[in-house]
């Protein structure tokens, strides 16, 4: 059975998707996280059964990983280096979330967290959570097969992995839901587990609770998507109250934000050109160019730091060719070639091709 390593949102369809009952949220311009109530805490990373140590496309082990888990897990399965401060806070149980460092600065977001020796930055970091999902489901078998993540989980490893700890007198705070609770008895667990003391741990409200009514529910979500984006937000997700977590791409939750956000493969670069702005993309990266299906898609809105070549003589050969493909030996110091590159853009081209294709993030 193919599967996800988390829960994922299908995109909200106003012509086709009944709202009406559904709890609705902000959607934050963070980091999906995921924390298996230290579960994994300071055990050799090589012996947790949901970690992601091998190359995609490769299937060589990756290099430069931890030696130690820390719990706490991208959407992929990639171990971020939190400190203990900010670890200590999160209590025994499995949580679903983002990291987020407020509206606007996912790029500050992703530099703190990246860091293999965590700062004083983490300050400024909180985990949002928005979930608390079953063990059960959570580790259930299944394949993950996606183009950051290939892995196969298996329950009765993850089981053995678990009860191990247990059997050892850790976490004997440790508690979870099992079965498939709904996502009502979610939020009931969440409002008992969560501090409210003004920590690093965030409980997401769900702000608001639509009419029954579809009709009235698009009047009042679409005044609440209104109000999200005048505040500098970046949308809002919709969960149906009674719909189970499953680490799959769900109906029972959507998004809806104004632009679309998907990924291809780098491959390439362009060198920068004198536009009516002035010279100066001369001898950076103009654009990335990326895989995108069977078609070749050109990615802007990189900052001048990301546009930066790997060494002067590429910066040298960029600026005497101007708007043009670089060779196939270049290099960035800011990408690798043959990564997943995560865009947004607005709409598709008759032809299928985005839109104004702005560069997002590194997936």
């Amino acid at each position: 059975m193919n599967r996800e390593f988390l829960m994922l949102a299908n995109k909200y369809n106003p012509d086709k998707d009944r709202i009406g009952g559904k709890f609705v949220s902000e959607k934050l311009d963070g980091t999906r996280v995921f924390w298996d109530g230290g579960l994994s805490r300071g055990t050799p990373l090589t012996s947790v059964p949901w970690a992601n140590l091998t190359n995609p496309k490769t299937g060589a082990p990756k290099p430069n990983l931890p030696a130690l888990a820390t719990g706490l897990w991208s959407r992929y399965g990639n171990p971020i280096i939190a400190p203990d401060w900010f670890l200590n806070q999160l209590p025994a149980c499995l949580l679903d979330g983002e990291l987020w460092a407020g509206r606007g600065n996912f790029q500050t977001l992703r530099s703190i967290i990246s860091q293999n020796i965590p700062d004083e930055r983490w300050r400024d970091v909180q985990f949002a959570v928005f979930g608390s999902p079953p063990i059960t489901e959570v580790f259930k078998d299944g394949l993950i097969k996606n183009a950051n993540f290939v892995h196969s989980i298996q329950a009765s490893r993850a089981n053995t992995f678990v009860m191990g700890r247990m059997e050892h007198g850790l976490l004997a705070d440790f508690q979870c839901l099992r079965g498939k609770p709904s996502f009502n008895e979610e939020l009931s667990f969440l409002n008992s587990v969560i501090p409210s003391d003004g920590s690093s741990v965030l409980y997401l409200h769900q702000q608001c609770k639509l009419p029954v009514s579809d009709i009235e529910a698009e009047t009042v979500l679409n005044g609440f998507f209104s109000r999200v984006l005048d505040n500098g937000g970046e949308g809002v997700m919709l969960r149906d109250p009674q719909s189970i977590w499953t680490p799959k791409r769900v109906s029972g939750l959507l998004k809806w934000k104004p632009f679309t956000d998907d990924a291809g493969t780098l491959v390439g670069y362009t060198s920068g050109r004198k536009t009516e702005k002035g010279s100066k993309l001369l001898g950076m990266i103009g654009a990335l160019i990326l895989q995108y299906g069977d078609l070749r898609l050109e990615v802007a809105g990189l900052t001048n730091q990301e546009r930066t070549f790997a060494t002067p003589e590429m910066e040298k050969h960029a600026a005497e060719h101007p708007g043009v493909d670089m060779p196939a030996n270049f290099k960035a110091k800011n990408f690798e070639l043959g990564q997943c590159v995560e865009f947004r853009y607005r709409e598709l081209s008759d032809k299928g091709v985005p839109k104004d294709a702005r560069y997002l993030r590194k997936a």
